[in-house]
């Protein structure tokens, strides 16, 4: 073993040289693909979004098309701008969207319409979760720098604090979980850990679920400061039980008494 010594500061110089490598290019893969996200956002996902939310809410059959018209004659298969999606799948769905659109122009039938309506639908869809994810990536932490960036010192150092707390709790609770897993596995196979494993570890993961739930009440705005992104709770709520996401925002968010001021009534003029 002692002859392998010497080599040991090689072997460190080798390895602390390839992380660092490995480190700076992941750094400029990261730089070079938010500055894609920022493009994205502003020449491609973020029109192409807006436009498409835009026809989908119009009732206007006829202005509708106007719109569809207008859509395809600004993002159509000789835009060299839509490469800058970056996501292939809905480039070549837009594509089909468009070769259906002309199907249906020339046509003029109800199904080429219906057969069409149904794929730019999904295309809106598609483009409507790619903005907001570009966006996440852009800006997820866009609020969480605003307010520790105009804090006092002691308020920036107690949310960092807070903050990292959550996260080393968060990977406490996975990790728990995970383990009782295994121990109840090894009890029932291997029988490897001694006896009482399984009730050590489901009490490491009560203790960690409670500690993480403290947390959340005491610190539950620093999670939201650091991720835009509803929760997973709120979407279940707001499908299953919307009756209380509507008592949050009605009683909690806009409880604040505001005077109203009044409507403008616009005077029908006949000719």
């Amino acid at each position: 073993m002692e002859e392998y010594l010497p080599y040991l500061p090689v072997v460190i110089a080798i390895l602390a040289a390839s992380l660092g490598y490995i480190s700076g290019q992941r750094s400029g893969k990261i730089n070079r693909f938010l500055l894609q996200v920022d493009t994205n956002l502003k020449e491609v996902c973020g029109p192409l979004n807006f436009t498409l939310q835009h026809i989908s809410e119009t009732n206007d059959p006829a202005l509708r098309e106007g719109l569809i018209d207008d859509f395809f004659r600004e993002f159509n298969s000789l835009n060299p701008t839509l490469y800058k999606l970056g996501n292939k799948f809905i480039i070549r769905w837009h594509f089909k969207c468009e070769k259906l659109y002309q199907t249906f122009k020339i046509s003029r039938d109800v199904k080429d319409w219906e057969e069409f309506w149904r794929q730019l639908e999904s295309l809106r869809i598609m483009v409507d979760e790619e903005y907001w994810k570009n966006f996440d990536s852009l800006y997820g932490e866009y609020r969480w720098f605003q307010s520790t960036l105009t804090s006092n010192i002691f308020i920036k150092i107690c949310k960092e604090v807070l903050h990292f707390l959550f996260q080393a709790i968060h990977f406490t609770t996975l990790a728990s979980l995970i383990f009782v897993f295994y121990s109840i596995w090894d009890y029932f196979l291997i029988k490897y850990f001694p006896s009482g494993t399984i009730l050590l570890s489901v009490l490491v993961l009560t203790l960690s679920i409670m500690i993480y739930g403290f947390l959340m009440i005491i610190g539950a705005s620093i999670a939201g400061l650091r991720n835009q992104r509803e929760s997973l709770i709120k979407k279940v709520l707001e499908k299953r039980s919307p009756k209380i996401i509507d008592f949050w925002e009605d009683r909690v968010l806009r409880s604040s008494k505001k005077e109203i001021p009044e409507m403008y009534k616009q005077r029908n003029i006949e000719l």
